[in-house]
């Protein structure tokens, strides 16, 4: 969620928080439920009200980052299984959310717990702020689902962009001639740079960018990592995990039980169980 999105969602809280305050006790005094001997500022009931909706927040942020990773799956539509976590996890945050108010409110006005009594202040809260609690966190899965989308759409942009490039050879950062060893063109301003095959290491996914590791030097390319696995497979490149393009030149060995590769220069790369069984099919067919 970019900063302007986050600091808008946050100002809406609060002012939400300060109507609640200023809401009760307006009630309050108009109607006389405040007890005989005590004081009740909107500064205090600012601080009442702020608690819950930061224990809200609190109980919200792990359902938030499950929903966040379920919807940045690359995908046109929304799947069921999205859509049925989101009906489960909206309802089930902001109910566990009512519970933990329901027995700060106890402990906080030192009283001896018991059922009848958590049950009172459940209904309490759940009919003063269970239909807010809900609302924003709505509101809070629109946005999250909003930002994947550009997240995707960003993605998919950067895809089109690299397969422009391959009609031009200036434009193309990935170019194999036949009159000389295949290297890739690495642009660094206006400029390219041709990096020998021979001497990359492993290509290293990042975001919509690759790194490109060879022995003294990384270098940032802006090509998808699919793009790479599909292009440099032909030259011995074999990819062991989403985020890790190995030159088999470099391998030395692999331990399949702690799901680590390690290469000739002494480093080590984690391997995916889809990795392992592609590098298990290349050495099978490598072996005498």
């Amino acid at each position: 969620m970019n900063r302007k999105i986050s600091i808008a969602l946050i100002s809406f809280i609060l002012f939400l928080i300060f109507f609640d305050a200023v809401q009760q006790k307006y009630y309050i005094e108009t109607f006389s439920l405040r007890p005989e001997g005590t004081e009740l500022s909107l500064i205090t009931l600012f601080k009442h009200h702020f608690i819950r909706w930061l224990i809200w927040g609190t109980i919200s942020f792990p359902f938030g980052v499950l929903v966040w990773r379920q919807l940045l799956k690359r995908s046109e539509n929304v799947s069921k299984r999205i859509l049925i976590l989101i009906s489960v996890a909206i309802p089930l945050s902001t109910f566990v959310s009512l519970c933990s108010i329901s027995i700060q409110s106890i402990v906080d006005q030192e009283l001896v717990f018991e059922v009848d009594l958590f049950l009172e202040f459940l209904t309490f809260f759940t009919f003063q702020k269970g239909l807010t609690f809900l609302m924003a966190s709505i509101t809070l899965t629109l946005l999250l689902y909003n930002q994947s989308r550009e997240k995707t759409i960003a993605s998919q942009f950067i895809e089109i962009k690299d397969l422009k490039r391959k009609s031009s050879n200036l434009e193309e950062a990935l170019n194999f001639t036949t009159q000389e060893e295949p290297h890739l063109n690495i642009k660094t301003g206006h400029k390219f740079q041709p990096i020998a095959l021979s001497e990359i290491i492993w290509i290293q996914s990042d975001d919509y960018c690759v790194k490109i590791h060879t022995e003294n030097q990384a270098f940032t390319l802006r090509k998808s990592m699919k793009a790479l696995e599909e292009q440099l497979a032909q030259y011995g490149f074999i990819r062991i995990h989403r985020a890790a393009l190995l030159n088999m030149n470099f391998f030395q060995q692999v331990n399949f039980d702690s799901s680590r590769v390690k290469l000739i220069n002494t480093a080590e790369l984690p391997i995916s169980k889809a990795g392992a069984k592609a590098l298990k099919k290349k050495l099978e067919e490598s072996s005498l």
